[in-house]
């Protein structure tokens, strides 16, 4: 070879190696030579570039195979794969144990916490007591026998809020729990149009029902109760203001009697609201879990006992089955009847199916107290009357004798104005217009959760007058039943959060609860499909692969 010649493949070979280190340096190739997976481990050519050039050359050819898959590596990765087999494990189970199911268990369980349990403890719901007194118009013409009517003026609602309170609440073991309910009142006088320092004539209902339980007295008895009446003036009608007859009221004759005959007045004050919330606090006993769920929230017990002790029918002296009306069992029917308990009444009562109703987007069940309720057997021999004292006369129908709870007063219940009550309850009162819409009860709970959104329960206390013949002045009261108060208790609402759940529950799981297992499933799985695919063919392989200098010719 001549010299012109080795010059020419000098320069040709210096031009090669300078080609060569540019494409070395090219910052593109480093990134191109290292493979973006982040579970494969790559020998680049940039961390051979130390090498002599014929190295180089081994491993560009090799650079594909010398690629390692690892298995998904990164915390990320890992991640990842966790994620898709909770969504497919999570849809599959909620398919069989759907979420609605899940939530209505729970509700069940009356877990300490959650929020079934401390909305029953605290409820939330506001209920309103409203009072309707009567005010006689008419005293002075009737005690003159001048009117044979007694003409009643209603006054009223004077409104409280009823507070409800759970207290001492035990969990035993036959899947029941005991509890410590405590009822309170609060007025409202912004919600009340009278004072209650408004004045009103009433019987006095002291002196007429001591009367009326010595109807059948011994004569000595009834002699000693006129000396007494005669003795302290005692008039029949007295004039008080309104918040003495609920709270505080008192007369001599009551004050007297008290201590000389406890057994007959054992209490000092008959203020109307006094007697029922002066020991309104009840030891009641309850059903509860899943396995109990057809009688969840009934009554096993109410202070200890399976029944009242009143009346002398099991049957109807029985507290099973029925509820305070804070909470009914889950999935009631149209034909279900539910039995609802007031201390007050003396004894459960029965609500049935009318309609359908539409609140809040949810459709609901209106519940009523049946027409026949205070009715007895002369006028609806289907009838079964057990509630009626057997120490006492017989009561017209559409009353309820409730004088066992009431240290034996001749005192009865009935609708408000008489409403479905026998047509000779009117023959000595006037001023009472009854009507359904009134007058009536109805309770509209959402019967899949049995919570009850509304209720109005109304109820009227009387006092029965007996045959009372011989007592001067209270004669002309014989065989009459003088309305005393009428009271209704309005469950108004329950608040935005918990009607919000209840939509979510009835309107919304049932519906969507299968749509979004089945999209929880299809998501894991193609996750999964995902991660698998990237693991198996998830790499690139290298665009281009450094040429060797070793292919030149040597110049020696």
């Amino acid at each position: 070879m001549n010299q012109n010649q080795r010059n020419y493949y000098k320069k040709n070979i210096v031009a090669l190696n300078l080609t060569a280190a540019l494409i070395k340096k090219n910052p593109e190739d480093d990134t191109d030579d290292e493979v973006k997976w982040p579970c494969l481990e790559t020998t680049s050519a940039k961390d051979s570039s130390t090498e002599t050039s014929s190295t180089t050359s081994r491993d560009a050819t090799s650079n594909a195979s010398d690629q390692k898959r690892k298995p998904y590596c990164t915390i990320g990765n890992s991640f990842y794969i966790f994620s898709a087999l909770v969504l497919f494990i999570v849809g599959s189970i909620t398919i069989v144990y759907t979420p609605f199911n899940i939530l209505m268990n729970e509700r069940l369980k009356m877990v300490r916490g959650l929020p079934a349990y401390e909305w029953w403890k605290n409820p939330p719901d506001e209920v309103l007591l409203r009072v309707y007194l009567f005010n006689v118009t008419n005293s002075e013409r009737f005690e003159n026998g001048l009117d044979s009517k007694l003409e009643l003026n209603e006054i009223g609602p004077i409104i409280f809020r009823e507070l409800l309170r759970h207290s001492d609440v035990r969990f035993n073991d036959n899947g029941t729990m005991t509890y410590v309910a405590t009822r309170t009142a609060v007025f409202l006088p912004e919600m009340t149009n009278v004072s209650l320092d408004d004045n009103l004539i009433i019987p006095n209902f002291a002196a007429l029902g001591m009367a009326s339980f010595l109807w059948d007295a011994s004569f000595f008895k009834k002699m000693s109760f006129k000396t007494m009446i005669n003795f302290l003036n005692t008039k029949m009608f007295i004039k008080t203001s309104i918040n003495d007859c609920l709270w505080n009221l008192t007369d001599p004759l009551v004050q007297n009697a008290n201590m000389l005959i406890p057994s007959l007045v054992p209490e000092k004050n008959m203020g109307i609201l006094y007697q029922i919330y002066n020991k309104f606090t009840d030891e009641v006993t309850v059903y509860m879990g899943p396995e109990n769920e057809p009688r969840f929230f009934t009554v096993e017990n109410y202070n200890g006992k399976p029944n009242l002790g009143i009346w002398d029918d099991m049957k109807c002296d029985s507290v099973q089955g029925a509820t305070e009306g804070v909470t009914y069992h889950q999935f009631i029917s149209k034909n279900d009847t539910l039995k609802y308990l007031r201390k007050t009444m003396c004894r459960v009562t029965p609500l049935k199916y009318k309609n359908e109703v539409v609140k809040s987007g949810m459709t609901m069940y209106k519940f009523v107290l049946p027409r026949t309720v205070y009715a007895h057997p002369q006028t609806d021999p289907s009838l079964e009357d057990c509630f009626q004292n057997p120490e006492s006369t017989s009561l017209l129908s559409g009353l309820s004798d409730v004088s066992p709870c009431y240290y034996d007063f001749p005192i009865a219940a009935s609708f408000p104005h008489f409403l479905n009550g026998d047509p000779k309850l009117f023959n000595s009162i006037s001023g009472l217009h009854p009507t359904e819409e009134k007058h009536g009860s109805y309770l509209i709970v959402e019967p899949l959760t049995g919570v009850p959104v509304e209720s109005r329960a109304r109820s009227q206390s009387n006092l029965v007058m007996h045959p009372t013949s011989g007592f001067s002045n209270i004669d002309k009261f014989s065989n009459m039943t003088i309305p005393m108060f009428w009271a209704e208790y309005n469950q108004v609402g329950l608040p935005w959060y918990i009607t919000a759940l209840m939509y979510l529950t009835v309107n919304v799981l049932p519906y969507t609860q299968l749509i979004g297992s089945i999209a929880m499933m299809i998501a894991g799985l193609t996750m999964i499909g995902k991660s698998v695919f990237t693991a198996v063919f998830g790499y690139r392989k290298p665009l281009h692969s450094h040429s060797s200098l070793d292919l030149l010719p040597s110049i020696n």
